[in-house]
């Protein structure tokens, strides 16, 4: 069960580094991307970022791809050139126990990004912001989003932000190496 009293993976702060006060409202919008194709950009307050990203997750349909981006070495500082480690064939309980026993490094960590892949090609992404895609714009991920009570209407999200800080947590090293070792990630550099 994620705690509550951590810090976000990333909050709003003024020029100087001091929170802002800003929440990010539960919301999302469509969008058209260029090619003609279709996501929705999904907008939730830190503390429930984990249960809106799982439901989402559940939806996909399995197995499926994750893709796990490390941006930031949390003793080493930003990577030059982001990482990114691949597993294929996950099953649904496979993944669901990933988020549950990486929670300190998925959901309150801003060091990655998690991509995850259905098999009919969806995509669930949650960035290093907290902010979550999915693709397409589907009623699926729209029911879900409407039946945990998060309404379609344009607003402003961390991504629009003039100054967000990213939390990285010691926790998380840990994770992130049973994350790499247990899923037996490949580094991927395409």
């Amino acid at each position: 069960m994620t705690n509550n009293s951590k810090l976000p993976k990333a909050e709003s702060v003024t020029q100087q580094g001091d929170s802002d006060g800003y929440i990010p409202p539960s919301a999302y919008s469509a969008r058209v991307l260029p090619g003609g194709y279709t996501r929705l950009d999904i907008s939730t307050p830190m503390d429930k970022l984990s249960i809106v990203h799982k439901e989402l997750a559940k939806s996909l349909q399995f197995p499926c791809k994750i893709r796990y981006v490390r941006m930031i070495d949390r003793q080493q500082g930003q990577l030059e050139k982001p990482e990114s480690y691949v597993a294929v064939d996950v099953s649904r309980e496979r993944l669901l126990g990933l988020l549950e026993d990486c929670s300190d490094l998925i959901y309150h960590d801003g060091r990655n990004q998690l991509w995850i892949l259905g098999d009919s090609q969806e995509q669930l992404v949650l960035d290093e912001l907290g902010m979550l895609y999915v693709y397409p714009d589907d009623f699926m991920f729209r029911d879900i989003l409407t039946q945990l009570g998060w309404p379609e209407m344009k607003h402003e999200s961390m991504a629009d932000r003039d100054y967000v800080k990213v939390n990285f947590t010691s926790e998380a090293d840990g994770q992130e190496q049973y994350l790499l070792q247990s899923f037996g990630l490949v580094r991927w550099d395409g």
